[in-house]
């Protein structure tokens, strides 16, 4: 997956992920970070290379978290 492609992936999906019509896309980065199927659960995770695709405004910010290799979202970040 290319960086055009994770942000299509996090724009498409910006209705379902609750993120405010008013926030801006504002970065897009390739990272490997630690996924967990369950994070509220005990259990192993694993290593992911995934897409952190930032979406921002005057009063805070959005990081979806796109899989590289399968398109999946993996997790939602907001500030608070």
């Amino acid at each position: 997956m290319n960086e055009q492609e994770a942000i299509q992936v996090a724009e498409q999906n910006r209705e379902m992920l609750q993120i405010d019509p008013e926030m801006a896309f504002e970065s897009a980065e390739k990272a490997i970070l630690e996924y967990k199927e369950n994070p509220e659960e005990s259990g192993p995770t694993t290593d992911r290379i995934a897409w952190l695709i930032t979406f921002s405004n005057p009063w805070g910010f959005v990081v979806v978290n796109v899989d590289d290799r399968t398109g999946k979202v993996l997790s939602v970040e907001r500030s608070r």
